[in-house]
């Protein structure tokens, strides 16, 4: 799907977050075109799938590749709950970011399939 370097993959099972300590990656649509995202130093990627937010469970939302060199660090799963279990304002804070990223998903995905329809001559109405 990537012609860059994938770090995951949309669909796949999720055992672990990344937090972008140098580099640029980008977060991809599902035609492995369109980005949806950029992430740079500071950025992180991968929460949703290990907090089991959305409708896809334990899966990756969307995929995310590197542009050039980047170097990550890897949280995992049971990493992030048992720091999680300790700081229970962080995981409030995290939860509803990623409820945030979710619901812009969900907002580029209708403007995307809008656009297309539009191209193709296909009403909304």
């Amino acid at each position: 799907m990537c012609s860059y370097v994938c770090v995951c993959v949309s669909g796949e099972v999720g055992k672990e977050m990344y937090i972008v300590n140098r580099g640029r990656l980008q977060v991809v649509a599902d035609n492995g075109r369109t980005v949806l995202a950029t992430l740079r130093p500071g950025s992180y990627f991968g929460e949703i799938s290990i907090l089991n937010m959305g409708n896809a469970g334990n899966r990756r939302t969307a995929s995310v590749r590197s542009v050039g060199y980047s170097d990550l660090f890897c949280l995992s799963k049971n990493d992030l709950w048992e720091v999680l279990k300790d700081y229970p304002k962080a995981r409030i804070r995290l939860e509803a970011i990623a409820v945030r990223k979710l619901e812009n998903d969900l907002k580029k995905s209708a403007e995307r399939s809008s656009s297309l329809n539009r191209g193709k001559g296909i009403s909304a109405e």
